[in-house]
């Protein structure tokens, strides 16, 4: 009776073992202007929603279609503040979370920083000259 308890725990454990998969993140971050009066928390949830409404996400779909409708459930953006070389500051982060191999999470994540980026330079222009 121990000997067939013992394989069943065994049996168990490993099967467990095998549905476990190791989660993976490439993750940017973007950060608002410092010093600007208007880098904040609520300034960046207007960003990040409009880019969410846009269809960021069909976008992502559009440039790499390879990925699956699992591995797209995976994409993140949020908006925080934290403290980055003392000075507190607002900012996003963005990326991709998948199990397994993903070649192009690297281009994903660089894909979603490129576009709040662009997000941020449209809300927060450069004064002329720079």
């Amino acid at each position: 009776m121990r000997i067939l308890s013992f394989w069943t725990l065994l049996c168990v454990a490993t099967c467990l073992f095998g549905c476990i998969q190791k989660s993976t993140v490439d993750q940017r971050v973007v950060e608002l202007p410092m010093g600007n009066s208007n880098a904040t928390l609520a300034t960046a949830a207007q960003i990040g929603q409009g880019l969410i409404k846009s269809g960021l996400a069909a976008d992502v779909q559009k440039k790499f279609p390879t990925l699956t409708s699992q591995q797209l459930q995976g994409l993140f953006l949020t908006w925080k503040t934290g403290v980055f070389s003392g000075t507190n500051s607002v900012f996003f982060l963005t990326g991709i979370r998948y199990t397994g191999s993903m070649p192009e999470a690297k281009s994903v994540a660089g894909y979603l920083q490129s576009r709040v980026k662009e997000a941020v330079a449209t809300n927060f222009p450069s004064p002329a000259g720079k």
